[in-house]
């Protein structure tokens, strides 16, 4: 099958000008539709819709001149086409004044005709528009990107721990920084993971995420850095890592303590020397921007046994910390509106809802599943119920808030059940330590304050009943 470079729609009045120019064009696989006044070449124009117009300035026999069609299809925007101007006209100024318009080139019919120059200025011309319509259908699809990610992952909040955290993941995207996004498991770090991608210059660019926690000791490397053929047993053919497919993208890693300290100096070497060490194989240059994310408090964080110093220090100018829901003021209330409107399928209209009445009882429940948790239950609501309304999401709260109480006092009989005082005394101390411990992030200082202890004694007790983040062991 012929290969055809491009459409041609030539206006010109002298006809064997016009058929010089349409066999040239036609023996380089381009094709030619040839007008000889402005109202024929109006009528071919509109069905072919041509990559290139040649069009004679001098037109003669025509209800428009050459000049006024130019004009009229620059001034109009009547099409994306390049256009290519014959012209016998010698003065700079004018010439000057049809490339601004957006002339591309202009060609000297006074002079003898040149083949091969017109054939560079023609594939030029045609290229350019091909190029310029990739770019147009990528802009297209970056913008629908966008959209998807805004309405999946959406960034929702007035706060101004809200506010002050977009404008910090702003600022570390726009400088191409790396970023380790801290908070309580629920509070968004995906989606602030997201909102750093959405605005970085890499957007559009790969991005990945890896849930650390999922990965196994002997899959680690493999996962991240990937392997050639053989290089372990079970390795029946190569693997590219994220790393590498992430390259020039954002790669973001999940639960980042779960890694091993090993496997975690591996990528201290990827961000410092932008290369990595693939299993069995060479080291590849990656220019890969990481955000980490964890769910540890910043105290636990600089333990030397959870996160590697080096990597920390390396980072840690760099951490965004989410609030839970409980100290994010009204946003519960704001989450509430945006989730039900967002999961509704039949045009609510949420403001009509009149749910700012339940506002109160909304906020006055702590939502220790953070963001997540409210999410869920907005989503619940809309999937049960046929109508929204205040009292329809005050008895799904209501419902809530006793689940809540009925799993307090059940938690509270655990301890009077059991027979010896002092162990449900220390059973009972044990466990609030911890509750307060995951309800402040594990922050040592902050916790210790709001329970009435010392530091130095909330240690003590940590290390006496061998509290550790992980389990109730």
């Amino acid at each position: 099958m012929k290969i055809i470079n491009g459409k041609i729609a030539i206006l010109e009045s002298d006809f064997d000008v016009a058929m010089e120019f349409s066999r040239i064009l036609t023996d380089n696989d381009y094709v030619v539709r040839i007008s000889m006044n402005s109202s024929d070449f109006f009528k071919t124009f509109n069905r072919f819709k041509p990559d290139l117009i040649i069009l004679d300035l001098e037109l003669k026999n025509s209800k428009l001149t050459g000049n006024e069609v130019y004009r009229m299809l620059i001034n109009e925007k009547q099409t994306d086409a390049k256009l290519i101007l014959l012209s016998k006209e010698k003065k700079t100024s004018t010439l000057n004044e049809l490339f601004k318009l957006g002339a591309y080139h202009i060609i000297d019919v006074s002079d003898k005709l040149n083949e091969t120059e017109l054939i560079i200025r023609v594939n030029s011309a045609v290229q350019l528009k091909k190029q310029e319509e990739v770019n147009l259908q990528l802009q297209i699809e970056n913008i629908y990107l966008k959209k998807s990610i805004v309405q999946s992952h959406a960034f929702i909040g007035e706060s101004d721990c809200v506010l002050q955290a977009k404008r910090q993941i702003m600022k570390l995207a726009q400088a191409d920084e790396d970023m380790f996004v801290v908070g309580e498991t629920g509070t968004g770090k995906e989606v602030a993971a997201y909102y750093y991608y959405l605005n970085s210059n890499r957007f559009a660019k790969p991005f990945h995420t890896v849930n650390c926690s999922a990965l196994t000791e002997t899959l680690i490397e493999s996962e991240l850095f990937g392997h050639i053929k053989g290089s372990f047993t079970s390795a029946d053919k190569s693997k590219i890592g994220f790393f590498e497919r992430c390259n020039n993208g954002v790669l973001f890693l999940d639960e980042i303590t779960n890694l091993s300290l090993a496997a975690q100096s591996k990528i201290l070497r990827a961000i410092e020397n932008k290369e990595i060490q693939v299993v069995g194989g060479e080291t590849k240059k990656v220019d890969t921007k990481l955000i980490f994310a964890s769910n540890s408090s910043m105290e636990r964080l600089a333990q030397p046994d959870v996160f590697r110093k080096d990597l920390y220090y390396r980072i840690e100018g760099n951490i965004i910390e989410l609030r839970p829901l409980r100290e994010r003021g009204d946003d519960a209330y704001v989450l509430l509106n945006y989730f039900l409107s967002s999961y509704y399928q039949m045009n609510l209209n949420v403001a009509k809802a009149k749910l700012h009445k339940i506002k109160d009882l909304l906020l006055s429940y702590s939502w220790p599943g953070n963001v997540r948790e409210l999410k869920n239950f907005c989503k619940a609501i809309v999937l049960s119920e046929k109508e929204i309304s205040a009292d329809t999401v005050k008895r799904h709260l209501e419902q809530k808030l006793k689940k809540q109480h009925e799993t307090t006092v059940s938690n509270v009989h655990k301890y009077i059940r059991m027979d010896n005082l002092k162990s449900g005394v220390s059973n009972f101390e044990r466990d609030f330590i911890y509750y307060h411990l995951e309800k402040n992030n594990w922050h040592i200082s902050k916790t210790a304050k709001l329970i009435g202890l010392e530091r130095t004694t909330l240690y003590k007790k940590i290390k006496q009943y061998k509290i550790i983040q992980s389990s109730k062991k």
